[in-house]
């Protein structure tokens, strides 16, 4: 497919988008089919917001009329029609260019403690639920995260948050989705709608949509696509932890982390692997269900609660 068809593809959905009837399962099978399809929509979208400001230079540009910002003939298609990626990568470019260029961006920056996250507003009702021990910064529409959160991002036409997660980053118009960049690996999962995960690791960018998701191992090197179940994605937001075949270790750290409460493992059992859910509570009642579960001892050192295979 040439990338003027793509772009005469994206304009179409962008103009749908502003009708009742849009087609958004038909939309996000689109957006999967090609990465190149994501990568014009966001130029058009990033384009049509800025369009009605700059009207008057960018219609000269493009060679093309533009409605007035309160004209309701064929839902703005006007604005669009017959545009090739040449006329578009040349609006787009004046719009950047036409964007201040001694105004910075002001750096914002949230940590949550043990045992308690935060809620963070990014503006335009985007919200990220970020778990404790958790640190995120932003500027502009850009994100960096180490440590675990939850976005909820309406769509709005123009924004595409982009989060960092170590060498991965996660991009998207409008979605819910978790990220969890820790020290083994990175993974994401996702809620509801589509986004896309690019890195110097992957040969080309990764689509997801609801119900899928992605681990990257770091040891090991490895990325490898999953199912998730839509409704349990990020489930400690309801106060619940849940364990798939995870190191004993691993399971002692997320415990510490979100009950506030250190807790520690002997490392005779730190590989032993756990499945199962764990509910969230402040202090040590979470490690103590966890020894029932496993018949492990209970000690308590220096303050910390450590796990011990039960002596016979």
């Amino acid at each position: 497919m040439t990338i003027d068809r793509i772009y005469d593809e994206a304009a179409g959905w962008l103009v749908r988008q502003q009708g009742d009837a849009m087609d958004w399962d038909g939309f996000t099978t689109w957006l999967e089919a090609d990465p190149r399809h994501r990568a014009a929509y966001d130029e058009l979208a990033l384009i049509d917001a800025q369009l009605d400001g700059h009207a008057e230079i960018i219609s000269h540009a493009i060679s093309a009329p533009v409605l007035a910002a309160n004209d309701r003939r064929p839902v703005r298609w006007g604005r669009w029609a017959g545009l090739g990626g040449g006329a578009v990568a040349a609006g787009l470019a004046l719009v950047l260019a036409l964007q201040p260029t001694n105004r910075q961006l002001p750096i914002r920056d949230y940590r949550s403690a043990a045992g308690k996250g935060i809620e963070v507003a990014l503006g335009d009702g985007a919200r990220v639920a970020l778990a404790p021990l958790s640190h995120l910064t932003i500027k502009g529409e850009h994100a960096v995260l180490q440590g675990t959160g939850y976005f909820d991002v309406p769509h709005r036409p123009g924004r595409a948050l982009t989060t960092a997660a170590g060498d991965f980053s996660v991009t998207d118009i409008g979605t819910r989705f978790s990220v969890a960049n820790e020290t083994e690996g990175v993974e994401v999962e996702v809620a509801e709608g589509s986004l896309s995960v690019t890195s110097d690791r992957l040969a080309k960018p990764i689509v997801l949509s609801a119900g899928h998701g992605l681990i990257v191992e770091r040891s090991a090197g490895t990325v490898r696509l999953i199912s998730v179940d839509p409704q349990q994605v990020a489930s400690w937001r309801s106060g619940k932890l849940q364990f798939d075949q995870t190191p004993l270790a691993l399971v002692a750290r997320d415990v510490s982390r979100y009950s506030g409460a250190r807790v520690t493992v002997d490392p005779v059992i730190a590989e032993q692997p756990f499945s199962g859910v764990i509910t969230i509570h402040h202090g040590e009642a979470p490690a103590r269900t966890l020894a029932q579960i496993l018949s492990l001892d209970v000690k308590q050192v220096d303050g910390t609660t450590r796990l011990e295979p039960r002596r016979r």
